[in-house]
């Protein structure tokens, strides 16, 4: 580990090791960078799940309940079948924020749920409803917070029918295995996470032409291969503050953002030092 940490530190500024990484063997590089990207993995899975997970289970066995006998009539009963809901209300069903909630609602949504499974889908009556889901004879209909309109057909559902004692059914279920749900969500969290980093990998094969293209505006020899190892070291930092800045809650990051960060740490390190090096100028 202390390797990792001083080799990281050299990675941020050290034009001489640069050029050393240049002609060192490309497995020891890839090792480096699989062992920093599970660092990386750790930290922000760990720290995240320190955050989110007592929520999440105080969620489940708390509010859980409270929202579905809140947000559920307890009279409403959807049946689906063959993909084609019914329900046993008068149309159109409409379970509206206001009575849900002691804050006014503004803007345009006015209801969370609205039934209507004697039509078909109709974007203007939709956006007449003023809600956050609509339940069609065919489709279910949601909207996110950025007003784009999602709609999911009922044909894939198997034949099933929910009410307010089925939903209460599931939470209570949920809440008996809430430890291995927690578990497995861990588990999945560090895998996607650290696939993320190694996914990297694949970008870097573009990346390695700027370090090559840096080295050709300076008159001097790079090879794509030796482009490639250094942009391995370069792109360990970049992995790290966007990392650090995950953890302190700072997630909606410009797409741009690492290779920012890279071409920095990249012309800051491609410069001349004393003795002839592989950046020397001709």
């Amino acid at each position: 580990m202390k390797t990792i940490f001083e080799t990281f530190k050299k990675s941020i500024y050290n034009p001489a090791f640069y050029q050393e990484a240049a002609n060192a063997p490309l497995g020891e590089i890839v090792k480096y960078y699989v062992k920093s990207v599970l660092v990386l993995t750790v930290l922000l899975v760990v720290v995240i799940s320190i955050f989110l997970i007592p929520q999440g289970i105080t969620f489940v066995k708390e509010r859980a309940p409270y929202l579905v006998k809140a947000y559920y009539p307890q009279e409403l009963s959807v049946h689906v079948e063959d993909g084609i809901a019914s329900a046993n209300v008068p149309m159109p069903y409409i379970v509206s924020l206001k009575s849900l909630s002691k804050a006014t609602t503004t803007g345009a949504i006015e209801n969370m749920l609205v039934i209507n499974t004697s039509e078909d889908f109709d974007k203007n009556k939709f956006e007449e409803y003023k809600t956050f889901a609509l339940l069609t004879k065919n489709d279910l209909v949601t909207r996110d917070n950025g007003g784009a309109i999602t709609i999911q057909s009922l044909k894939p559902m198997p034949t099933t029918t929910i009410d307010q004692s089925v939903l209460l059914g599931w939470v209570a279920t949920t809440q008996d295995y809430l430890w291995k749900i927690a578990t497995f969500v861990f588990v999945a969290s560090l895998l996607l996470v650290f696939s993320g980093y190694i996914m990297y990998l694949i970008p870097l094969l573009i990346f390695a032409l700027i370090p090559k293209f840096v080295a050709y505006i300076k008159r001097t020899e790079l090879s794509y291969a030796s482009a490639y190892k250094m942009s391995l070291y370069a792109i360990v930092p970049a992995l790290a503050l966007k990392t650090l800045l995950n953890v302190m809650g700072i997630f909606f990051l410009p797409s741009y953002f690492t290779l920012l960060v890279f071409m920095l740490i990249v012309s800051i390190n491609m410069r001349n030092v004393e003795q002839p090096t592989l950046f020397e100028n001709k």
